[in-house]
């Protein structure tokens, strides 16, 4: 039976409204939670132990890159290996860990990262020293070459693919490649301002290519279709913006010092403007119908994205995500680990607190997090933390300490900081 700890109720339907802050509990109330989620703890820790098998060690550099795509593991060497040789990547069968391919790389790559897309394994490779990003689509079962091509993937709302290739003088292009078949079906030149893209759930809807005179264009990220073009102003050096980000259906750009200003992408009509600090200014993101501001340190400002209306600010802060209509938030904690929240994205009222956990690094965005906690005696609780319901699942106590897990159903998947990887049997 799956233990799960139920963080709160959250709201659903109708418009976000200010909610105000639930009354503190009694002391004794605190103390009685306290005493049954240490239970709780304590049950996971000891199960789990008792009555599973060993996990199976899968070899692997220090600082592997891994992924599990159709219901292979796949493993590539580390950045530990660069300058060294390491240039594999080798697909395992789960649960067993048996060795199923192995592909190498060209001679002098090293592996970038590894990703899906409609199917496949893409594995992103660069050369050390001059020379273009490759990415490598391999059959996740057989490990077969399907094809390849230069440039960093970017998927597409529709499961195509493009790839970008930037040159430093300003000649680069975006490429739109059949995932089927890797069949090239249209180019654009890319400005030396770079590009913009206007995503949706699955990948890129749009491509915004903003030009330091400013001209824009808008194209269809499927079809490469140019939908339309208009101009905003200028950047104020004449050479390059500091912000050009696409922001749900809005176009951010700082054509006056010290100032960002929101144009509608599809008339480039002018919105609105907020100033911007020049030291410490960070990123804007699209955060679940609001707009956020995330600063280079720590902390949030967040924005009404129809009239730039300033919402709230929350200082606490280091990371705020959007999952689906939530916001999970990161403060600081006790080593690696965060204390983690759900924000209502309209007001930043926190909803439900998981407590201190580090997050894995394999997909940030999911709406079921893999979270680690250490344990006394050199142990490692592993959870599922459902951003969406404020719940936490218990998924396993593993033995020693863990550099990241990937979850594979059945199997936790995870890496030990000084190399090799360990499939552990859980409960799906």
């Amino acid at each position: 039976m799956s233990r799960v700890i139920e963080l709160g109720e959250l709201p659903h339907g109708g418009e976000a409204r200010p909610v105000a802050e639930p009354p503190r509990p009694p002391a004794r109330a605190v103390r009685m939670t306290l005493l049954g989620c240490l239970a709780l703890f304590t049950l996971a820790g000891a199960a789990p132990l008792a009555h599973r098998p060993a996990g199976v060690l899968v070899p692997a550099p220090q600082s592997a890159s891994f992924v599990v795509v159709a219901g292979r593991l796949v493993v590539a060497d580390g950045p530990g290996t660069v300058g060294r040789g390491g240039r594999a990547v080798t697909g395992h069968r789960l649960p067993g860990g048996e060795t199923s391919w192995q592909f190498l790389l060209p001679a002098g790559d090293h592996v970038l990262g590894l990703s899906r897309v409609a199917g496949l394994l893409l594995v992103t490779s660069s050369p050390t020293g001059a020379g273009d990003t490759r990415s490598t689509a391999l059959d996740p079962a057989s490990g077969a070459v399907r094809w390849q091509h230069t440039g960093y993937p970017v998927p597409t709302q529709e499961d195509g693919v493009l790839f970008e290739t930037p040159r430093a003088d300003g000649s680069g292009t975006i490429r739109a490649v059949d995932p089927a078949s890797g069949a090239a079906r249209w180019s654009l030149p890319l400005p030396g301002n770079g590009v913009a893209y206007r995503s949706g759930d699955r990948g890129v809807r749009e491509i915004v290519l903003v030009t330091a005179d400013g001209r824009v264009e808008v194209h269809d990220a499927d079809s490469g279709a140019l939908r339309h073009t208009g101009r905003v102003p200028p950047a104020a050096d004449g050479v390059s913006y500091r912000f050009t980000q696409v922001v749900a259906d809005l176009l951010l750009v700082d054509a006056e010092p010290g100032r960002v200003t929101a144009y509608d992408l599809a008339g480039l009509r002018r919105r609105w403007s907020v100033p911007v600090p020049a030291r410490g200014a960070g990123w804007f993101a699209d955060c679940a119908g609001v707009i956020c501001l995330h600063r280079q340190a720590a902390g949030v400002r967040v924005f009404d994205p129809a009239t730039g209306r300033h919402l709230w600010t929350d200082e606490r802060w280091l990371r705020v995500t959007q999952i689906g209509a939530r916001l999970l938030a990161a403060a600081p904690a006790l080593g690696p680990e965060e204390d983690l929240v759900t924000l209502d994205p309209t007001t930043g009222r926190v909803l439900a607190r998981f407590g201190h956990w580090r997050l894995s690094g394999i997909d940030r965005l999911a709406a079921r997090q893999l979270g680690f906690r250490r344990l006394p005696d050199d142990r490692t609780l592993v959870a599922e933390l459902d951003v969406p319901a404020g719940r936490v699942r218990f998924r396993a106590v593993l033995a020693g300490t863990w550099d990241d897990c990937a979850d594979a159903g059945r199997a936790l998947v995870c890496l030990r900081p000084s190399g090799g990887l360990v499939i552990w049997p859980v409960d799906p």
